[in-house]
């Protein structure tokens, strides 16, 4: 594999990190209005390292192959994502951090009808493409913190940041009942983020390609 590949597959899972110290931050804190503030820092730096996240470039897709090819498509820069913010949010839960309000969290997005996930997925899909266009075209922060939480505030689905919030969740209670946690997750839950991925990239599209 050649070594530009491997740093792009690096930045990658570095992008999921960075959404779920996110994650951590506005679980953690109590006052959400700060919370989502604190949160757009993450995305504020990985435009500003460049680094791939996939909600943050769906939006720019030319052609199917863009999806799928091993460098620079969207289906590996999900699968960083994904593992980056997996480490991160489980990792959180070995600190003495309390993270217990995210239980509470999983529960909504899981109970949701796939309409709604798919509805406020494409919220946040909008607001993503519009925070990356805002900073490309002015380097301004607030171009980028104003979208960011306007979505977190108005409770809009990012699939990348929901996948943290679930290992979150699952690894609440150590890593021994890990199993056990898998267990009990709502099958809604599942569906949900599927359908999370489709709106994030339909609500960046929208206003990308028109």
């Amino acid at each position: 594999m050649k070594k530009e590949t491997v740093t792009l597959y690096i930045q990658s899972i570095l992008a999921g990190a960075l959404i779920g110290m996110g994650d951590i931050v506005y679980v953690y804190v109590e006052n959400h209005i700060l919370g989502s503030f604190l949160f757009s820092l993450g995305l504020l730096t990985i435009l500003i390292k460049g680094y791939p996240l996939y909600t943050g470039r769906i939006g720019y897709v030319e052609s199917w192959k863009d999806l799928y090819k091993p460098v620079g498509g969207m289906l590996p820069t999900i699968i960083m994502n994904f593992i980056g913010i997996a480490v991160v949010c489980s990792l959180a839960n070995a600190s003495r951090l309390d993270l217990s309000a995210v239980g509470a969290m999983v529960a909504t997005k899981s109970a949701q009808s796939w309409l709604s996930a798919l509805f406020l997925s494409w919220g946040c899909g909008a607001m993503m493409y519009i925070a990356v266009n805002g900073w490309r075209k002015t380097q301004n922060p607030l171009t980028v913190i104003m979208p960011i939480m306007f979505f977190i505030l108005c409770g809009f689905e990012h699939c990348i940041a929901n996948y943290g919030y679930f290992w979150m969740w699952i690894t609440g209670d150590g890593f021994s009942h890990v199993a056990e946690r898998l267990a009990q997750l709502p099958l809604g839950f599942n569906l949900n983020l599927l359908i999370m991925i489709v709106g994030n990239a339909l609500g960046s599209l929208t206003f990308s390609k028109i």
